[in-house]
């Protein structure tokens, strides 16, 4: 039999998106779309190679991957290309970087494929703000940030007043209800009465679909932050405190709440109750949402689940708070009063995301390690 070119024998089809971000890498999302290699005869095709090769600056970034016998006609291999992330470079970037992403196959020691895509990398504090990729939101939410402490050590003495206890500590969900709630008025008290954050809005981020993220560290050192900004900080506050916090998103604002206790959080994981208001299959409601009805992210509840949000609100399970209220130095009581009127618009509820289920996702979704300057 003749000898047939390998490119005649195995056609390789490479899809890339021109942007690549940096959380939805670190959450396990596919660097490439596709990358399908399709066998093109009869017998099975061996010792295949693929070499995959992200650059950041003078670093490059390889996956290599074998594939010894290739006897089914197709095989979808972009699920497996993970890049390693532990380099300070793409964790510290703060603009938009043009750089490539080389691919190479080789089939019986012959390159069946080779080509060099030119993509935009987008720095790890630009989140992309829709609700395709809003899942990854809760690696924003970074109780590790040093200012977190900062604020928790400062707030203990505010805990300290409003419990009128000298021994009073942050015991996260040992205590009553009650000491759930003075634990967070004491870290909203600390945050009004000894940082003065104002707002601000984003940072340039030069793309219609995407915001830059402040951590808590360059909130604390600028005194500023937007809506989302400052939910996360709370949202922050909480985790490490050990109640678990909500992030909430509406058409253009976002907030923060808790849940007031475990068992409450416990009742929602398990989905014991479904309130008789859910939308119907096939639902006005429901097409409107355009939506999934069951959605794929444990984590995330959307338009749909709009009556169930609302059903733990109002029997005092779930708590909400308006963060931009930090930046006119309102009362706990009145943050609490505004979150819950943002939920008075069903059109207008976007998602909440639950941040303890995100974190014990199978994979998880975890903080970003991001590097403050």
């Amino acid at each position: 039999m003749p000898n047939v070119p390998i490119g005649d024998c195995l056609h390789v089809y490479l899809e890339i998106a021109e942007e690549v971000n940096y959380s939805l890498l670190h959450n396990n999302r596919e660097l490439l779309n596709a990358l399908t290699l399709t066998k093109l005869v009869d017998r099975p095709l061996r010792d295949i190679a693929i070499r995959v090769e992200l650059f950041v600056g003078a670093a490059s970034y390889p996956y290599r991957y074998t594939h010894a016998l290739l006897d089914e006609v197709q095989l979808a291999l972009a699920p497996k290309v993970k890049i390693p992330l532990t380099e300070n470079l793409p964790r510290s970037l703060r603009e938009r970087v043009q750089s490539t992403v080389y691919v190479k196959v080789t089939c019986e020691n012959e390159t069946a494929f080779e080509d060099t895509r030119r993509v935009t990398l987008i720095p790890v504090d630009e989140w992309l703000d829709d609700t395709e990729k809003n899942p990854w939101l809760p690696s924003f939410v970074l109780p590790r940030d040093p200012a977190i402490l900062k604020i928790i050590n400062s707030s203990r003495r505010y805990l300290i007043g409003i419990m009128d206890d000298p021994a009073a500590g942050f015991d996260g969900y040992q205590e009553s209800v009650s000491r759930v709630d003075k634990q967070v008025q004491a870290i909203w008290t600390a945050l009004v009465n000894e940082y003065r954050i104002q707002y601000i809005n984003p940072p340039p981020a030069y793309s219609e679909q995407t915001q830059r993220l402040r951590t808590p560290t360059e909130i604390l050192n600028s005194n500023s932050g937007t809506c989302i900004d400052l939910a996360l900080l709370l949202a922050s506050c909480l985790e490490y405190i050990g109640v678990y916090p909500v992030v909430v998103l509406l058409v253009d604002h976002a907030f923060v709440g808790y849940w007031r206790s475990e068992g409450a959080h416990d009742h929602f994981v398990s989905v014991k109750t479904i309130p008789p208001t859910v939308p119907g299959v096939g639902s006005r409601a429901a097409r409107e949402a355009a939506l999934p009805y069951v959605d794929a992210y444990g984590w995330r509840l959307t338009k749909l689940n709009y009556a169930e949000v609302m059903a733990y609100v109002t029997s005092g399970h779930l708590v909400m708070l308006e963060a931009t209220y930090l930046t006119a130095a309102k009362r706990f009581a009145e943050a609490q009063e505004q979150g819950r009127a943002n939920l008075r618009s069903r059109k207008e509820f976007d998602s909440l995301l639950d941040i303890q289920v995100a974190r014990m996702a199978s994979p998880p979704v975890t903080p970003l390690p991001i590097v403050n300057d």
